[in-house]
Formats: structure tokens, C-alpha cells, sequence
């Protein structure tokens, strides 16, 4: 009996197609399933989709694509960056792992031995993905002006409401195609009008909903996906930081962080290490520029009070000890709580200076405050 391949993939741009890419060079005649999961998906949801797989024999075979780590899979290939796994590149006959690809496709396509001698697609095309994946687009514009065939299906998954169904054909049509993807995109029926309709009607819905707090834009949706992404960068291009919030299932909050790469001053703050070190999210994480997770709803304010004090102005030399600064208690650190304050109210410019004034502040005191 030949293998049964069970492959979860990530719903974006880079997990297709790393799905797609898998799916045609190495399955061939066995049997396979695949599984989408989106980002609200991770932690304890995630991991009871991968209990309710069927891996019971020995010919049932996991591999997670640009998603996170599982211990039951076999083949695990990423690049977002993960705390457990550090910041080496680990490559092996079970784990592909780099947080410096700029795609996970790209791993896909590296360290796999194809099982065909000749591959459809090129390093033009997994230049596309690794584009998408990193936003690394020339400007602003060209999110919703470029009708390459993989920014129209970019723009088609961001439009619509996501069903496995859906998502799993795409990854079926385009290895079928042989990632000939103007046919992929035709029996889609998608053109690319889809990309028109994401500048024309969805951006002015977004400008309705942003609020802006100092360098950041934060936008509250009752759904993840309800209006472009980077869109407010389009509309408003001195926002250096972006915020989405949306509801999700059991009191849940997923969130997402990126930086206008199109800002006049560069990120030197690495967003995806400092949601990963947030104590009280449910998860959080990503690359460099960009990351997001799940929050509880009743930390929701208190996550939106921590990424407007270390995303403003000023924290762009935060370091990695400050950055595990953001997930402490502040009502039971009170040089935290003095920090916090006297960045609200102006006494200090950012919140590295602010806690070096709270500690100055206290030196020399008892727990009561009162001199020695």
C-alpha cells in the first residue's frame, strides 16, 4: 500500500502553493488529503484538528506546510520564527526550518527531493510567492494595481469567505495545471477585475473604519479579512504600524501587526519575536516586519495599550530584553505602571526612557516609597 498523504497548509498565497508545489512533485499516484488552516487557527484549535486526523496506520504520513509545528507530523517545513526552534536553520529529513526564507514555498521547492525529473515552475514564479508572503511589493500601488496571476488569486482569497472546499481546489487546479496558472485562474472564472473592485469599493470602507493613534492605524473587524490588507498604508502612507483586531469564536480576539515597508524610516523592530513574547496571548508570532496571534477579548485593550507604546516613535532601538518587558503584569510592577504612565502623559518621550526614569525614581526607597 502506498502512503496516504495528510498535508495541512497555511490559507494563504505561500501555503497554496507550497501545498500545490508538494502535492505535484511528490504524491504522484498515492493517496492524499489536504487540510487548510487559517491563522485564527493556531494553539489548542489547531492542535485538536491534528488529534481528529486519522493517523492510525503506517502509511498515513503529516505534513504541515508554513503553519506551525506539530509533534505528531512527519514532515514539518516553516519559516516564521519560532522560539522553540531558535534562530538556526534546521534542516533534516523531518523538520525544514528557516525564518530567513522569505517563503516557505521556497523551502518546499529547495530541500525536497523531487520525485520528477523536470519542475513547471520557476524561480520567477517563486519570486511572486516570496513577494506576497513578505509584502515586499515595489510600492504601496502595486497591492492594487498588479494583475500578475498570482496577486489576482491574492486578491481573490482576500475577497472571499474562506471554505476548505475552495481552497483545496485551488491547490488541486494549480498542480493539475502543471502551475500553468492563467489556465488555473480561467477555470476559476477570475480575472482580473478582482483586483479592481479590491482598490475601487474595499479601500474606501477601510479609511471609514481606521483610527489612527500615533504611528499606528487600528482597526477593529467582526471578521478577519473584511477589508485589504495594507490598505491603510495606500490610504495613508505616513502610518508607519498597522493593527487589525477581529472577533473570533469563544471570546477570542485574532490580531495582526505590520510595518509600512513603504515608510520613510526603517523597522528596527522585529514584530514577530515581540509578539511571541507577549505572556498573556493565546499565541503570537511571525516574521520581521509582520505577525499576529489570538487574544482573550478581556486583553484586548491591554494588548492595544502595549503595541501603542512600543510601536510609536522612539522604540525603534528596543531591544530583545525590553521587548519581553511588554507581556508583564503591570498592575503588580510598579515600575512598569509608572513607565506606562509617564508615556500617556508626555513625561517621557518613549518607553525605554520612561523606565529608566521609574527605576532613577525609586532607587533609594523602601517598598513604602519613602527615602532609607
Amino acid at each position: 500500500m502506498n502512503k496516504i498523504h495528510h498535508i495541512v497548509f497555511h490559507d494563504d498565497i505561500d501555503g497554496i502553493v507550497s501545498a500545490a508545489i508538494y502535492l505535484h512533485d511528490h504524491v504522484l499516484d498515492d493517496m492524499y488529503i489536504l487540510y487548510p488552516a487559517s491563522s485564527t487557527s493556531r494553539g489548542d484549535e489547531f492542535k485538536l484538528m491534528v488529534q481528529n486526523i486519522n493517523l492510525k496506520t503506517d502509511y498515513d504520513f503529516l505534513v504541515i506546510l508554513d503553519y506551525e509545528y506539530h509533534e505528531k507530523c512527519d514532515l514539518w517545513i516553516d519559516h516564521h520564527w519560532s522560539r522553540s526552534m531558535g534562530d538556526k536553520p534546521i534542516i533534516n529529513d523531518k523538520v525544514i526550518y528557516d525564518h530567513n526564507s522569505p517563503s516557505a514555498a521556497r523551502l518546499v521547492s529547495r530541500f525536497l527531493k523531487s520525485d520528477i525529473s523536470v519542475v513547471p515552475y520557476s524561480d520567477k514564479f517563486l519570486d511572486m510567492v516570496d513577494i506576497i508572503d513578505t509584502a515586499n511589493y515595489i510600492t504601496v500601488d502595486q497591492i492594487f494595481n498588479d494583475t500578475h496571476p498570482l496577486m489576482i488569486l491574492r486578491a481573490y482569497i482576500e475577497r472571499s469567505f474562506h471554505s476548505d472546499m475552495m481552497l483545496c481546489r485551488i491547490v488541486e487546479m494549480m498542480s493539475k495545471n502543471h502551475f500553468y496558472l492563467e489556465r488555473t485562474l480561467y477555470q476559476l472564472r477570475l480575472s482580473e477585475t478582482i483586483v479592481t473592485e479590491l482598490q475601487k469599493n474595499d479601500v474606501d470602507k477601510t479609511k471609514e473604519a481606521m483610527v489612527i493613534s500615533g504611528n499606528l492605524s487600528i482597526i477593529r473587524q467582526g471578521r478577519p479579512g473584511k477589508y485589504p490588507r495594507y490598505a491603510e498604508f495606500y490610504i495613508q502612507p505616513e502610518v508607519k504600524y498597522a493593527v487589525r483586531l477581529s472577533n473570533i469564536k469563544k471570546n477570542k480576539v485574532y490580531f495582526q501587526v505590520s510595518y509600512n515597508k513603504w515608510y520613510e524610516k526603517e523597522n528596527k523592530i522585529n514584530i514577530g519575536r515581540l509578539l511571541s513574547g507577549i505572556s498573556y496571548l493565546e499565541s503570537g508570532g511571525g516574521h520581521f516586519n509582520v505577525g499576529g496571534g489570538i487574544v482573550m477579548d478581556r486583553h484586548r485593550e491591554r494588548l492595544l495599550d502595549d503595541l501603542c507604546i512600543n510601536l510609536n516613535d522612539g522604540e525603534s532601538s528596543m531591544t530583545d530584553e525590553e521587548m519581553e518587558k511588554v507581556g508583564v503584569d503591570k498592575e503588580n510592577d510598579p515600575i512598569e505602571s509608572k513607565a506606562e504612565s509617564m508615556v500617556k502623559t508626555g513625561s517621557a518621550k518613549d518607553i525605554a526612557e520612561a523606565r529608566k526614569k521609574a527605576v532613577e525614581s525609586t532607587e533609594g526607597k523602601d517598598e513604602d516609597g519613602k527615602k532609607e
